[in-house]
């Protein structure tokens, strides 16, 4: 099975294979396809600049994978930045999280030196697009491994990396230093921010909404809201949704949408979705 994505100028293919002999013959036929579109709409493309990932079931030792594509040799790499966002092999973050932390860290010592001449508002709004917008981008995708629904839950290396770039933004907005101990949550609510674990909740909630009521391909299938059989239970007024898959995204989304009140689970309107979802984020641990 394969599926073909395009956003702007950025196109890339998905294919499902039960081996890797059928993976590259797939691969290359669903390559082929596209580059004949693309001539016959007199686009220029070069295949060297084409990125391949493979995820395998296991990560055991493997010969590297390679296909052939407009003549040329395409490898397999461990890594590739799909729309800003780094998608390794593995499907793990690490590698996009210290590219967020690098480039936050460079944008938080523009901000230093800018505080000294600009008021706390102003400082706010600009800390809001060089950093909050890196650290809200894409943040229901990597973010789901790593939601803390309750104190309970495992608080992992890479949310707490990303919370500590916030708190420094926080205490450079409001002209603290870290000696001063000032509590991070006192600055969220002086700020009128979430944390980067209530921006993951609010993040997956909202594409969960939308999802359900654009009915967006692949997203609306991970949760169901209906049941299968023709009972009538009290519990199907509620709206309460179950996971399709075991997967990430569609566990925390699980969780968040049977958390939610009933206003978030049965509107249409955006602006009512967005009020109760940032509602139950601020419920959810700070970190």
């Amino acid at each position: 099975m394969s599926s073909v994505t395009a956003f702007a100028d950025d196109t890339f293919t998905t294919t499902e294979a039960n081996s890797l002999g059928d993976l590259k013959e797939k691969t290359e036929s669903e390559g082929e396809k596209i580059l004949v579109f693309f001539a016959s709409n007199r686009m220029v493309v070069n295949p060297s600049k084409t990125g391949l990932l493979v995820f395998r079931p296991t990560s055991s030792q493997h010969d590297q994978f390679s296909c052939r594509l407009g003549g040329e040799e395409i490898t397999e790499s461990p890594e590739e930045k799909i729309l800003g966002v780094i998608v390794d092999n593995e499907l793990k973050w690490s590698s996009h999280v210290q590219k967020l932390k690098n480039e936050c860290n460079y944008h938080l010592s523009i901000l230093r030196r800018i505080r000294r001449v600009l008021s706390a508002n102003q400082t706010k709004m600009i800390a809001n697009g060089m950093i909050m917008s890196r650290i809200r981008y894409c943040l229901a995708i990597h973010g789901a491994e790593q939601l803390r629904v309750t104190q309970d839950d495992k608080l992992t290396g890479v949310c707490h990396q990303m919370q500590l770039i916030q708190n420094e933004m926080l205490r450079i907005i409001f002209n603290h230093k870290k000696c001063d101990r000032v509590k991070i949550t006192d600055m969220l609510e002086s700020a009128d921010m979430l944390s980067v674990n209530q921006l993951i909740g609010y993040s997956i909630l909202m594409e969960a909404w939308k999802s359900k009521n654009f009915e967006i391909p692949h997203l609306s299938d991970l949760l169901k809201y209906e049941r299968n059989d023709d009972r009538t239970l009290r519990s199907n007024s509620t709206n309460s949704a179950t996971s399709s898959v075991i997967e990430p995204f569609a566990s925390c989304a699980r969780k968040l949408w049977n958390l939610a009140t009933p206003r978030f689970r049965t509107t249409n309107l955006v602006t009512v979705a967005k009020i109760e979802s940032r509602k139950l984020a601020n419920s959810l641990p700070v970190m």
